[in-house]
């Protein structure tokens, strides 16, 4: 069972048992973190990286000296929401080997 800090009109700090109704919805609210919120992080993580590698190549198009192959790398970083939808499919973006690097093909520039 989880407790709640109270801490009373003398300044003591009590850990008192949630309610049953306080319990159900602490419960509520962590599975919902489980299924939602994790999946939203590593979604917001996923957008970061690509935004990123996309921010870095901006030059390639303004200069006109992009190639075939990088506007397509570029196009599908811009298609990662909607060609990778589940939590499972994130975990594989955010994949690295044993030195940091992000190991989906993905990523890697032309």
């Amino acid at each position: 069972m989880t407790n709640k800090t109270i801490i009373d009109e003398n300044g003591k700090v009590n850990n008192l048992p949630l309610t049953a109704d306080e319990q159900a919805e602490y419960d509520a609210r962590q599975t919902a973190w489980k299924t939602s919120g994790r999946k939203n992080s590593k979604l917001e993580s996923v957008r970061l990286i690509r935004n990123q590698k996309l921010q870095e190549t901006d030059w390639l198009v303004a200069s006109e000296k992009i190639t075939d192959e990088e506007k397509i790398w570029r196009e599908n970083l811009r298609k990662i929401p909607q060609n990778y939808t589940d939590e499972e499919a994130y975990d594989l973006l955010l994949a690295k080997d044993s030195d940091g690097n992000l190991t989906h093909s993905i990523w890697s520039k032309p």
